[in-house]
């Protein structure tokens, strides 16, 4: 069993999904939730390299798109992105941490309806808890200390409910 995952109460003869999902490193299980993961994401006609470009890139866009586009094509390296964006940061909109949650949800829901196998993937967890296991994040992940907030996890789980309602109710993806 991978380290990053703990076994579910089911005494199911199949591979039971974890009650738990730990995820956070490139070189472990679902490696493909985080905004790391080498997946290109689509949005109003550009491509971005990752997830994480967009997300950063969202911090500019509205009101200089010289610097969203300057995270877009800088590097493919979603660490450069990152920091490009912390070079900028007197320049992001001011109600950033008002509105960093919802663009989170928008740049997940275009990375994993995007990519049908990475959305498999996400749905295939059924009802596991996701968990960013960064110890050096705890907004997005769980931090050093393993209290954080989780809202990476959480934004997963969200969109994870929101395709299984758009698959019953016949929406596509």
């Amino acid at each position: 069993m991978s380290s990053n995952t703990r076994p579910s109460n089911s005494k199911s003869s199949t591979n039971p999904v974890p009650q738990k999902i730990y995820f956070y490193s490139k070189h472990k299980a679902y490696a493909s939730f985080s905004n790391f993961s080498n997946h290109p994401v689509y949005f109003d006609g550009k491509k971005y390299p990752t997830s994480e470009h967009l997300f950063h890139a969202f911090k500019f866009m509205e009101h200089r798109p010289d610097l969203a586009e300057h995270i877009r094509t800088y590097s493919d390296k979603p660490r450069d992105a990152l920091f490009q964006a912390r070079q900028h940061r007197s320049e992001q909109r001011k109600d950033w941490f008002d509105v960093n949650v919802e663009k989170m949800d928008i740049v997940l829901y275009h990375k994993f309806t995007q990519h049908k196998a990475l959305k498999q993937e996400l749905l295939d967890t059924g009802d596991a808890e996701l968990i960013e296991d960064s110890n050096v994040d705890s907004f997005w992940g769980i931090g050093a200390n393993k209290d954080g907030r989780n809202e990476l996890g959480k934004a997963l789980m969200r969109l994870r409910a929101q395709l299984r309602q758009d698959d019953s109710l016949g929406t596509v993806a």
